[in-house]
């Protein structure tokens, strides 16, 4: 097995000290360009893909982020954090990943000891904690989501409340006019989420300007609470003619509870859901869905972390990004006429 190229090999080869080379790889300034220029040859020649700790003594950071994700893994978080991980290997860092509950010690015992340069927040509560603390002990961070006071704070966040608008636009437009939003509840685990206020405030505002009613109904983490949810709102409101959820979550238990009643997707009840496109394709019909930009919304987050870590990033970056309408088969014009009543097995079975 060949032997494998050091900083020492380098230096050597050059003519030059350690310590010039480790200046040159840290992109200091005070090297003479055609020392530079010759010590870079070398290591393009040799092919020499510097050891991390040689960039932490040069810079004097650990050249790790840490990314904090407490709850539990679903496709779109899965791919942010693969997406954060590129975006920071690709620029010298170094992504750890902690997952579950952490104390204000555990978070400040990252910085202390030199664990960690900066740290990214995923699901964000409307009102967090960490937020609240990275920010009194003025921490470098970025957050993947909003909380309700973001004044002053780096944050990437999917816009759904936009990604909701277009939704409701599309059905409009499709001549819907009694259209149901089926949401999580405010609160999850005496947890609020801000990304559910940002995603119902979105349906609100699009009926307002439609003039529309406003059909909110929140279900609970379980499929049967979003299918009893979907039964309740029918049967209270047979004029709706399209269903509506911001949540990938919600999405089966509104496809199982329409289709147990009987219905066609969309000829008795259009459905749009924010879905990943893959399982999107997979639904019957396919499903007219929110995309979650999850892959450009990771990058950002290691991007805006990155920039305050190198001193780039003068103001705080808030960015949101987008979500894409793709139209499939779950949605088309609004039937005419009320729907019909629940079979009386279904009745029978919600009432016990």
């Amino acid at each position: 097995m060949s032997k494998k190229t050091t900083i020492f090999d380098i230096a050597k080869a050059a003519g030059v000290s350690v310590s010039t080379v480790s200046r040159i790889l840290n992109d200091k300034p005070d090297v003479a360009e055609a020392t530079r220029l010759r010590v870079l040859q070398v290591i393009e020649e040799q092919n020499f893909a510097p050891h991390i700790t040689w960039r932490q003594l040069g810079s004097g950071r650990s050249q790790f982020i840490a990314l904090h994700f407490p709850q539990d893994f679903n496709p779109p978080s899965q791919e942010i954090i693969t997406s954060a991980a590129q975006g920071c290997e690709e620029a010298g860092y170094s992504l750890n990943l902690l997952v579950g509950a952490m104390t204000d010690a555990e978070f400040l015992a990252l910085f202390q000891r030199g664990q960690t340069d900066g740290i990214i927040l995923m699901e964000i509560l409307t009102h967090d904690w960490r937020v609240d603390l990275l920010r009194a002990q003025e921490r470098p961070f970025v957050m993947v989501g909003r909380c309700v006071d973001s004044t002053g704070l780096s944050y990437v966040d999917i816009d759904i409340g936009a990604g909701v608008a277009d939704a409701i636009d599309h059905l409009v437009g499709l001549g819907h006019r009694h259209i149901g939003f089926v949401t999580l509840a405010a609160t999850v685990a005496d947890k609020e989420y801000a990304y559910t206020a940002w995603a119902r405030r979105g349906y609100e505002e699009a009926c307002r300007r439609h003039d529309l009613p406003a059909y909110v109904r929140p279900a609970g983490l379980t499929g049967a609470s979003v299918d009893a949810v979907v039964t309740q709102l029918l049967d209270a409101e047979p004029q709706i003619t399209a269903l509506v959820t911001p949540q990938n979550t919600c999405v089966p238990g509104i496809l199982r509870a329409v289709q147990a009643r009987g219905l066609c997707i969309p000829a008795d009840i259009s459905v749009v859901g924010l879905l990943e496109q893959t399982f999107a394709e997979l639904t019957a019909p396919p499903l007219t869905a929110i995309s979650f930009p999850a892959l450009e919304m990771g990058r950002q987050a290691a991007a805006s972390l990155i920039a305050q870590l190198e001193g780039t990033a003068t103001t705080p970056r808030q960015i949101l990004v987008r979500p894409q309408l793709h139209v499939r088969g779950s949605t088309g014009p609004a039937r005419t006429g009320p729907l019909a009543p629940a079979p009386v097995e279904s009745a029978l079975e919600n009432r016990d």
